[in-house]
């Protein structure tokens, strides 16, 4: 369900701001810069933190298989942070011995299949890879045929299934590993785990989010006009949305958030501070529901700041 915030029935339009819940330290950030042309603060707030699990047992196992009658064809990532992980341990693993980096060199020069331009930059910079493929699909299913095709051809050129390695997380999809079970033989590598960081250090993140953002407005409030603040929470995946949603309750109970459901709300010093609910994608907005129950709840038509963008901008002239 799309919001359909009426800002006409706010006594004066209300300062806007966003909350990301994701990291913005790891990797490039581009959502910072275009929402602020849109909005008076941005804010992110870590929720998850990743576990590697990738070992140079792991690697020494399949750099072996790789050498052996029947070598991989292709490596698959749909996630950064598998590449990271990889990336981790190979520079541990090739320190071991000299004779290991030559090894490497012969695996990695296989095709790369990607999910996002943020992977298949990752592949380039991490694993020095260049035959990146599927990067401009932006998701699995949309990557699925690009597979499938070089599967096939693969196929007919050498009378075999290629033997594909999968890098991924411990919260992957089913949608490749489905698609693909009659074209390939598919070894899954879990190259790390995705957990919640410790609820109080997101509690604490968030509370001095927040109160930067009341402090700018404050400071802006030079007319005192008492005017709202609408925040907008970004939330990137179930997994986060999951570790969110008890926080933001609590905080509802504490009278330091709530809920906007339309109409004006009775002000604390300049404002009440009132938040909304953006998803990256359906699975996320699906979570989000099962969750918190939202009356409004804002779904980004493209997974990237550019669908967050429209998405909420639409919201708030609805």
């Amino acid at each position: 369900m799309e919001a359909e915030v009426t800002r006409s029935k706010l006594s004066a339009p209300p300062y806007t701001a966003v909350i990301l819940f994701r990291d913005s330290s790891r990797g490039k950030d581009t959502y910072t810069q275009p929402l602020l042309e849109d909005h008076d603060a941005v804010e992110s707030v870590a929720v998850l933190q990743h576990q590697d699990l990738l070992t140079a047992q792991i690697i020494d196992d399949i750099v072996e298989a790789h050498a052996s009658d029947t070598p991989f064809a292709g490596l698959i990532f749909t996630s950064q942070n598998a590449v990271k992980a990889l990336g981790r341990v190979i520079e541990k693993w090739t320190a071991i011995d000299s004779a290991k980096k030559e090894q490497w060199d012969g695996f990695v020069s296989l095709p790369i299949f990607v999910v996002g331009g943020a992977t298949g930059n990752a592949c380039r910079s991490i694993l020095q890879h260049f035959d990146v493929r599927g990067e401009v699909t932006g998701g699995a299913s949309a990557m699925l045929p690009v597979i499938t095709e070089f599967c096939a051809q693969y196929q007919r050129h050498h009378g075999t299934k290629p033997r594909l390695v999968f890098f991924c997380g411990d919260q992957r999809r089913d949608t490749l590993p489905d698609g693909l079970r009659n074209m390939a033989e598919l070894l899954e590598v879990v190259s790390y785990i995705t957990v919640g960081r410790d609820p109080v250090d997101i509690r604490n993140d968030l509370i001095q989010a927040l109160s930067r953002i009341r402090a700018m407005c404050l400071a802006k409030d030079r007319a005192h006009e008492g005017r709202d603040i609408l925040i907008w929470m970004v939330l990137f995946s179930p997994s986060g949305v999951r570790v969110v949603a008890p926080l933001l309750a609590e905080l509802e109970s504490e009278h330091v958030l709530c809920a906007y459901a339309g109409g004006n709300l009775p002000a604390t010093d300049i404002s009440s501070v009132l938040y909304g609910l953006a998803a990256i994608g359906a699975t996320t907005m699906d979570e989000i529901v099962a969750q918190l129950q939202p009356r409004f709840v804002v779904l980004a038509k493209e997974p990237n700041v550019h669908g967050i963008r429209k998405s909420i901008c639409k919201a708030q002239v609805g």
